[in-house]
């Protein structure tokens, strides 16, 4: 049987089997987003895909219950230093806002516009002031009820449900060096099992072996790859060698791409603002803005300077007039809302620090979901092409080595 060299690429046919199978397994993973086919079991949808909820109420478990806890975010947060050093644009467009609802629309005509430059000046640097003043007490009231105004759960499950290509980019790039070691080691065990292949082969030269050992190397080279990834968690050490699951080697590096595509992309300042300023907690947000803006207006409306200018009758429609346009303009890019997600919520450095932490098990929780519920499809999917390999080298390249 060695007088025909062919006979020498059986190992590489295995590589080529194990690579292809294992590289169609993470592409299964994947892809396609939508169910193609006939369901419910003449088709294929990516795993990642298909089970993106359940993915993400396992991800947003372990966000939410190991990795932020807003109440210590919040422990050591000071509302007058932040609002110093964070919201002075918005502040100054509140205090025109304001000035321009109180002194330009509603006074009595040419109060305001007849009063002297210097007057003006000093009028707005004190509402100025107090604006700030009431702008801290509303951080502080935030910073004492985070929990009732920012759900992080429904902030991750509803940008997963607004873009479902989120939790396969978040399971993509955080395990981007476990899949591309999928890839390899398929080619790796592939040529290893093959040359056990070669000597079945050379020994019994039978119809059914290289489709037999196809089988074999499709479903082992999926199966050794994933045990490899996250096996064993701790390290382990045999002899001048250290064993230790590829995926827990690499903690510090994993945490730092998590938190940065969560923070980027799943709990970034437009969908925490978008959360806090709808349902229910836009109500408890805007009762806390109005509750403390309104306290401020009441007293200006007793002021003997204000009450000379605007009408008593006036203020009722002031109030609501600026309450609208706080609703509308604090939530916009640059506006307080968004500055204080955005600066106060530290959300790349909270996952960052406790990921970094975790211990074995917990760490592995983050990817392992992608794989654990359907990675026996995965394996079932790989033996069946690597079968389906075997045969063709049977029908077009060592079939007429068979013997009877």
């Amino acid at each position: 049987m060695l007088k025909d060299p062919i006979v020498l690429l059986i190992p590489v046919f295995s590589a080529v089997v194990g690579w292809a199978t294992n590289v169609i397994a993470v592409k299964m993973m994947f892809a396609p987003l939508e169910f193609i086919g006939v369901r419910p079991f003449l088709g294929w949808q990516g795993i990642i895909p298909a089970n993106a909820k359940s993915l993400a109420r396992k991800s947003t478990e372990i966000i939410t219950e190991k990795l932020i806890n807003l109440r210590d975010l919040f422990e050591n947060f000071d509302p007058a230093q932040f609002a110093g050093e964070n919201l002075n644009h918005a502040l100054d467009e509140l205090t025109d806002e304001i000035i321009g609802e109180i002194g330009g629309t509603h006074a009595a005509p040419g109060t305001w516009e007849t009063m002297p430059e210097p007057v003006k000046q000093q009028v707005r640097g004190m509402l100025r002031a107090e604006i700030q003043q009431v702008a801290t007490d509303i951080l502080e009231e935030f910073g004492d009820n985070i929990e009732d105004i920012l759900d992080l759960k429904r902030a991750v499950l509803e940008a997963v449900d607004r873009d479902r290509k989120i939790i396969g980019d978040m399971f993509e790039q955080t395990g981007a060096e476990e899949f591309s070691f999928i890839k390899r080691s398929g080619a790796y065990f592939g040529l290893m099992f093959g040359l056990f292949q070669l000597g079945a082969w050379i020994a019994y030269p039978r119809w059914w072996i290289l489709p037999f050992f196809g089988f074999f190397v499709g479903y082992a080279t999926n199966w050794l790859a994933l045990k490899l990834i996250f096996e064993p968690a701790e390290p382990v050490k045999v002899g001048p060698f250290t064993f230790h699951g590829l995926f827990h080697k690499r903690q510090h590096e994993v945490a730092e791409s998590f938190a940065k595509l969560v923070s980027t992309d799943v709990l970034n300042a437009e969908n925490l603002v978008l959360v806090m300023t709808t349902g229910e907690a836009g109500d408890r947000l805007y009762g806390i803005v109005e509750k403390h803006i309104g306290a401020m207006l009441d007293k200006y409306s007793k002021n003997p300077m204000t009450a000379a200018m605007v009408p008593a009758d006036k203020w009722p429609e002031i109030r609501a007039e600026i309450f609208g346009r706080l609703r509308q303009d604090m939530p916009k890019p640059g506006g307080f809302l968004h500055v204080f997600t955005a600066r106060a919520i530290d959300v790349y450095g909270e996952l960052f620090d406790r990921m970094t932490a975790l211990d074995s098990r917990s760490f592995e929780g983050i990817l392992r979901p992608a794989f654990q519920k359907d990675e026996w499809k995965l394996i079932i999917a790989g033996a069946a092409l690597g079968f389906g390999a075997g045969v063709l080298q049977v029908l077009y390249v060592f079939g007429d080595m068979l013997t009877a």
